[in-house]
């Protein structure tokens, strides 16, 4: 029975592609939002906020939040939490960098570059670096300016 309903479904191409919904953003509009990030970000550093979220940021930059979303995801090619968590990671080695983090275990690192938990923290960190964040400070990486 289960094969019948299956096979009984018409088969459209891209009538049930939902979830890849396409919304077109103006080159201007793509540029505005690039600007307005641009200048948000390195300077209000909402990543470090805990729950900060999309609708968060979109506000923030007076976006609507459907607008951003298919900015990230067309234009930077990752969604929300991959770049908050890119931010993360850039704010998290600057810190190593400048050696502010030797008194810090990982979960202290992670806590005070905007992560929840170390877990997430060390796989982000590993997903944009290529290595754990134990890994990059013992490479030398972090000494590099």
């Amino acid at each position: 029975m289960q094969e019948l309903l299956f096979h009984s479904m018409p088969m459209v191409p891209g009538k049930y592609l939902t979830t890849g919904a396409s919304y077109v953003l103006s080159p201007e509009k793509i540029t505005f939002i690039s600007q307005q990030l641009d200048r948000f970000m390195p300077n209000q550093k909402p990543f470090l906020k805990a729950g900060y979220s999309i609708r968060h940021l979109a506000d923030d930059i007076s976006v609507p939040a459907y607008q951003l979303s298919a900015y990230l995801n067309r234009q930077k090619g990752m969604n929300f939490n991959d770049y908050l968590n890119s931010f993360r990671v850039r704010y998290c080695k600057e810190l190593m960098q400048q050696g502010l983090v030797e008194q810090l275990n990982l979960h202290g690192l992670a806590l005070s570059c905007g992560f929840h938990n170390r877990n997430t923290f060390t796989t982000a960190f590993k997903k944009f670096t290529g290595l754990t964040p134990s890994g990059y400070s013992k490479s030398g990486e972090s000494n590099k300016t």
